[in-house]
């Protein structure tokens, strides 16, 4: 297997209590009323309008008395606040662990080295289906996922990022979130009555693109015969990620040109 070690790159908060599942579940998109001893699922925390202000993802412990919850490190402040915000009558307490937890990513053939049901969780966190270890992997000579071949499998599979796709102004649908992190069977949440309208209706505004040039990306503008017509958000080499307008997204099969931006179909795990 090759792996990644996301101790010091997430956040994570410790949620306990009687209420912990009532409360998480009423708080993100994706269904946290199941068992998540051995999974770790991707979930949006969302604003009232239905805007994705956090990607977080959540596990159980194996005896089933906590919910570790992960973001973006850079989010630490920001998710915490948005949880303990609405902590109010529940009997549950939400803890800052951040530091103190192991977390290494891995995939590959060999699965045999995450196999702890103690430890281990099946994850599709970068993409392709893998392990969350939480900790450090047995053998002396790992192999690592260098940084550069993370934002590949971003790009491939279509993971949007905090700072780059995801802004606090993008809705679930038009990041792909919707087909990974959302649960449209589930009870209430905050944001879900806008979410569940915008899957109904069946269209956004803009769509999360794997596109790729003849030269390296940069971030910024994409035009179509001098009108923008989206953004290039993430790059790397001569491939990147851009949301562009619903009428350059919704048939990739064209490959339509946006000056020299060819479209390609994102990876499936």
């Amino acid at each position: 297997m090759r792996w990644v070690d996301f101790s010091e790159q997430r956040a994570f908060f410790r949620l306990t209590g009687p209420d912990r599942v009532r409360f998480l579940n009423g708080q993100v998109s994706n269904q946290v009323d199941r068992d998540l001893s051995a999974l770790s699922i991707e979930a949006c925390v969302c604003t009232l309008k239905g805007k994705v202000q956090s990607l977080i993802h959540i596990t159980g412990d194996p005896d089933c008395e906590a919910l570790l919850i992960d973001a973006e490190i850079d989010q630490r402040e920001d998710v915490f606040e948005r949880l303990d915000r609405y902590l109010i009558a529940d009997d549950c307490e939400l803890e800052d662990v951040t530091g103190t937890v192991v977390l290494w990513h891995g995939f590959g053939e060999d699965s045999t080295a995450a196999e702890n049901p103690e430890t281990s969780r099946r994850s599709h966190r970068l993409g392709p289906k893998g392990w969350d270890v939480f900790e450090k992997p047995a053998g002396e000579s790992l192999e690592r996922i260098q940084e550069g071949e993370i934002e590949e499998l971003r790009i491939e599979f279509g993971i949007p990022k905090w700072g780059h796709e995801l802004t606090g102004e993008e809705f679930p649908a038009e990041v792909g979130l919707d087909r990974r992190a959302v649960d449209f069977h589930k009870g209430c949440y905050l944001g879900q009555e806008v979410v569940s309208r915008i899957e109904s209706v069946g269209r956004v505004k803009r769509g999360l693109c794997w596109v790729e040039g003849d030269q390296d990306l940069v971030c910024g503008p994409v035009l179509s015969e001098d009108v923008e017509v989206g953004k290039l958000t993430t790059v790397k080499g001569f491939q990147g990620l851009a949301l562009l307008n619903r009428s350059f997204t919704s048939d990739v099969e064209e490959s339509r040109l946006l000056n020299g931006l060819r479209l390609r179909e994102f990876r499936s795990a």
